[in-house]
């Protein structure tokens, strides 16, 4: 099935994208953070400003985007957004070269927008062409594959930029991949619209309305979504905590920080890659409870590895090194204890994206996933909100975050068992109990 031609040059068209989209954001972090003789403030408020940008379009056009992606040809809308990031990439090229980072900011956001269209197109497309069986391992090769993007284009965005001429040289491999994606788009197969006939709102405050009543009108699939969205918030959390922890926990250099991104990048790809093998023997929605509360457990024992004192063994003036820390046995206990947080992160956000999708009405796919992504990006912006005031006012420290973060993963488990007697097949509209 993967290198099917209704799969593969779809797999490769959405995996070109979020590499290229990592290997933008990552090397415009290093830009503003080491590159442009910015203050430690202005950096750490213009680092924040692009995650900011890239969500941003989220909120007003993930609606209109899903309702398109119902109305029109699929594969016509792939072929529209790639041709649109290729032509984005074109100016990222130049102003990667001068070092602009106000303008760098600016098409970030417009590659938010980009996103915002393909994000219903890529989760629709798999219903659509795939067999009901074959859902689960559809969604388990795109989440391994998001997530191995996200690795790749990580640690190459953070290489490119450092190199002599980095800027010309990280412009111009943006821009490559952009026509890469570009072609595999008009590789996809030519796919008819599901509904033609579907009448666009012109408002996006009524698009988003009417998307949101469909989304909870089911209530397996509000389920599914409210899963998704308390896992999305954790792992933006997460991944939030990580570049802080390295320095205020652990007392490490940077060069600890991309180390732990790839762990819990490589961890949730682990995972998802974990569950389509499981998933082919036993009914998996059984086990999505057990892997949060695994999750857990396992984000409450990453708490002591870096909290156990140990790593405030070095002079207080200095940070340990990649190689110092290696020795630290609880520096290995929380590499695992962070890759397996993560595996059990991947092998529960697969099944739900699978019934989700199985449990749907084809003809509303796009518009169920667009009103996935608004409860998602809502929940995350809420999630960073509550843990900004908590630390700030000194009311929690960042260590107790990861506390915080377990009691979530605790209480989902709990809420997700009402999903246990679901069943991804092919007859979606049987209800177990």
């Amino acid at each position: 099935m993967f290198f099917s031609r209704k799969f593969f040059p779809f797999f490769a068209t959405f995996f070109l994208g979020a590499f290229n989209d990592n290997i933008f954001r990552n090397a415009l972090v290093i830009l503003i953070t080491y590159q442009s003789g910015y203050s430690e403030k202005t950096s750490f408020t213009l680092s924040f400003l692009a995650m900011c940008l890239l969500m941003l379009p989220y909120f007003p056009f993930s609606a209109t985007a899903g309702q398109l992606a119902d109305k029109y040809s699929r594969t016509a809308l792939f072929r529209f957004t790639k041709m649109m990031e290729l032509v984005l990439m074109i100016p990222v090229f130049f102003l990667f070269r001068m070092g602009n980072v106000p303008l760098l900011l600016c098409l970030l956001f417009f590659m938010g927008t980009q996103s915002t269209l393909f994000s219903p197109l890529k989760y629709s497309y798999i219903p659509q062409v795939l067999s009901p069986s074959e859902l689960l391992i559809g969604n388990a090769y795109v989440n391994a594959g998001t997530y191995f993007a996200i690795i790749l284009g990580a640690v190459l965005g953070n290489c490119l930029i450092t190199l002599p001429h980095g800027g010309t040289i990280t412009g111009g491999i943006i821009l490559i991949v952009a026509v890469l994606g570009c072609t595999a788009a008009f590789l996809i197969p030519k796919l008819p619209g599901l509904k033609p006939d579907l009448k666009l709102d012109r408002s996006c405050s009524v698009a988003t309305w009417h998307i949101l009543k469909i989304v909870f009108r089911d209530r397996i699939v509000a389920h599914c979504v409210m899963g998704l969205s308390m896992f999305w918030m954790t792992a933006a959390l997460y991944v939030s905590l990580l570049a802080g922890g390295c320095k205020e926990m652990l007392h490490a250099q940077s060069s600890l920080v991309p180390v732990f991104y790839l762990l819990f990048s490589a961890g949730v790809a682990v995972g998802s890659l974990l569950c389509k093998r499981i998933g082919a023997r036993t009914n998996i929605m059984k086990l999505v409870s057990p892997a949060l509360l695994l999750m857990g457990l396992f984000t409450v024992d990453f708490y002591f590895a870096v909290t156990s004192g140990v790593f405030r063994s070095g002079s207080s003036e200095s940070l340990f090194t990649l190689r110092e820390i290696a020795v630290i046995p609880a520096f290995w206990r929380a590499c695992i204890d962070l890759m397996g947080l993560s595996a059990c992160g991947g092998f529960y956000s697969v099944p739900l994206n699978a019934l989700m999708q199985g449990r749907a009405d084809r003809h509303e796919v796009a518009r169920i996933v667009a009103g996935n992504n608004i409860v998602n990006s809502a929940a995350i912006a809420l999630g960073t909100l509550l843990v900004m005031l908590l630390t700030s006012t000194g009311i929690m420290a960042s260590s107790g975050v990861i506390l915080l973060l377990a009691g979530f993963n605790f209480l989902t488990a709990l809420y997700m068992l009402i999903l246990r007697g679901q069943v991804i097949s092919g007859d979606t509209s049987k209800k177990c109990s």
